[in-house]
């Protein structure tokens, strides 16, 4: 499916190719958007509160918000003047105090200090990462020429922001005329629409929103070959999550790119899963199924920007419907490209996808996990505690092996490659996959994710390429119980996760749920076991400990795995299908038709 990249000031806007209609349609309705707004209402009506509101709205929105406040001060239930707020640090200043003449027009005086400071607030300095600036508010001073005209005239022919102008609706007339080439929108302070329109306006022209409703969609790659699980896999894709609100989800993916992109360009994601269509702010901006925006202001306080700036190569926010994740997801790796590496925040994104890599971030005092979170923690691969800005996780087991993510364990991989392979004719081990023997690709997706890796094998010269210690079984043609035995002796590691060498595509995400029951719950074995039963010992996690039960088992005659099991404790996994491997040549076709040969 083709995209157009169509550039503006603060991002890219991402659109589906579409008819030449469809867009003109589109773009003639984006290009009318306003950047010019009239807050209006009465006098002493509540308007600057009104604003307060809107910003804490935008700002939870993610938008850099700044220009000035002018609260009224009382004494007394007397109105004594006005103060001006930086809304860039909410530092202020005396704007206007009370005239002891009480028969003057104008009751107020303007302190020289407090134009001074609202004027630099409204400088081209202080507002060139913003996306909304406020100015409150504009009156008789300002349409004179004085007060805070000449700074938003000046804003008006350079700034890229939205520029919101708080007007008493005795004046709207004056102004509206001075400023009829902007062609500006009133919208009333009094009316909860309003700041739902704002948000939406903002979301749609700051964001340059891109839009997929009927469109066709591409599919997404499958990445395991030979049988599938439930989730399409992305390995190239780190997944950030977190338990709540504000645990670091970004200062953490931060952390990760200021390592990385030293060496490497990574693409960071952040996805925003809207339930419909309807509501405010970042849900009423869904102009159909998703909407894609690549990120390039680095110098704004929303996350995307500090994802630029710790050193993503690009940055795309994704705001999908829940029910076409999938969808969003799919067009967004169509437009990053199927080779990029990247960092993406999202919990929802695992309901349809398995990636490289699942972090999930939680404080240690909490025990409320929010509703997305909890449907994924089962599977992410580590839970990481976030306290006064620090995290429970070693950044140096965060490998980026030939561009996909893994996680270093503190275990070792024993690959099992002793058989006879009398099924398929053939030494299976070293059947060709994508130019490589079968074992190499194996070994190639161990490397990086554990600490060793061993092969269990006979023929030491055979193996010797792979670079791994080749352990011998003690006492040749007992079956893989002994060899088994023979590497859980050589091993270095408590924990060992022992693989076939026939399984073409290795899901890391399961061997290290499976290595952290071991590790948190004392299991001696844990095997994965479909729900009719069939349970694959050989995609196990061992223990070191359980030798002497190996041992004892091959002493008393006995070769199959499963005789361990009794003298063991064994906990099992549930699988929804079986653990795909390649045991016979038809097998392997199937396997090579699935890879385009």
């Amino acid at each position: 499916m083709a995209y157009w990249l169509l550039p503006w000031d603060y991002g890219f806007l991402v659109l589906p190719y579409m008819s030449s209609e469809q867009y003109a349609a589109r773009t003639a309705w984006a290009g009318n958007l306003p950047n010019l707004f009239f807050w209006v209402g009465e006098k002493h009506s509540g308007k600057t509160t009104a604003l307060a509101r809107l910003v804490e709205t935008a700002r939870a929105e993610g938008f850099n918000v700044t220009g000035v406040l002018a609260p009224s001060l009382y004494r007394d239930g007397r109105l004594m003047g006005f103060d001006v707020v930086d809304l860039r640090n909410e530092t202020r200043a005396p704007l206007a105090r009370r005239k002891m003449d009480a028969g003057a027009t104008w009751p107020f005086a303007f302190l020289d200090d407090g134009l001074r400071f609202g004027n630099v607030a409204l400088s081209r300095e202080a507002t060139e990462s913003a996306d909304l600036v406020i100015v409150d508010e504009f009156g008789p001073v300002e349409l004179s020429g004085q007060g805070w005209r000449s700074s938003v005239d000046a804003l008006l022919v350079s700034s890229n922001a939205a520029i919101l102008l708080v007007i008493r609706r005795e004046l709207i007339d004056s102004v509206h005329h001075l400023y009829a080439d902007f062609h500006g929108r009133v919208l009333d302070a009094a009316e909860p629409k309003s700041y739902r329109e704002i948000i939406h306006i903002l979301n749609s022209r700051c964001h340059r929103v891109g839009w997929a409703d009927s469109l066709p969609m591409p599919s997404l790659t499958h990445h395991e070959p030979h049988g599938q699980t439930s989730c399409p896999s992305y390995e190239r894709m780190l997944l950030i999550g977190s338990a709540g609100r504000n645990v670091g989800k970004t200062e953490l993916a931060c952390e990760i790119l200021r390592k990385f992109s030293k060496s490497h360009n990574i693409v960071g994601i952040k996805v925003t899963t809207v339930a419909d269509e309807k509501g405010c702010g970042v849900c009423s901006s869904i102009y159909g199924a998703y909407s894609i925006v690549e990120e390039t202001n680095a110098h704004s306080r929303k996350d995307t920007a500090r994802l630029l700036r710790a050193g993503a190569s690009r940055v795309f926010w994704l705001r999908v419907l829940q029910e076409r994740l999938l969808d969003g997801l799919t067009a967004l790796l169509d437009v990053v490209g199927p080779g990029a590496v990247s960092i993406c925040e999202s919990n929802s994104l695992r309901y349809v996808m398995e990636p490289g890599l699942f972090l999930m971030i939680s404080r240690p005092e909490s025990n409320a996990w929010k509703s997305s979170a909890r449907k994924v923690k089962d599977l992410a691969d580590r839970i990481v505690l976030s306290q006064n800005g620090k995290f429970s996780l070693d950044l140096d087991q965060v490998r980026l092996v030939d561009g996909r993510w893994a996680l270093l364990e503190k275990a070792t991989a024993i690959v099992m490659a002793g058989g006879a392979s009398q099924r398929m004719g053939t030494d299976k081990s070293m059947l060709p996959i994508n130019g490589r023997p079968l074992i190499e690709t194996v070994c190639g997706q161990l490397h990086g994710s554990f600490e060793q890796i061993l092969i269990s094998a006979n023929d030491s010269d055979k193996f010797a390429f792979l670079g791994f210690e080749i352990v011998r079984d003690r006492i040749p043609g007992q079956g893989p119980l002994m060899g088994i035995a023979s590497a859980l002796a050589a091993s270095a590691s408590e924990l060992n996760f022992v693989v076939a060498c026939d399984v073409p595509h290795i899901r890391l995400t399961l061997a290290r749920r499976m290595l952290s029951r071991a590790a948190d719950g004392g299991a001696d074995i844990v095997v994965p076991m479909t729900r009719d039963g069939q349970y694959e010992p050989l995609f196990a996690v061992y223990r070191k400990s359980v030798l002497g039960a190996v041992n004892e088992a091959l002493s008393s005659g006995h070769r199959k795995i499963s005789e361990v099991f009794s003298l063991c404790n064994v906990e099992y996994i549930e699988l929804e299908t079986s653990i795909p491997n390649v045991n016979t040549m038809a097998e392997y076709q199937e396997l090579q038709e699935h890879l385009g040969g």
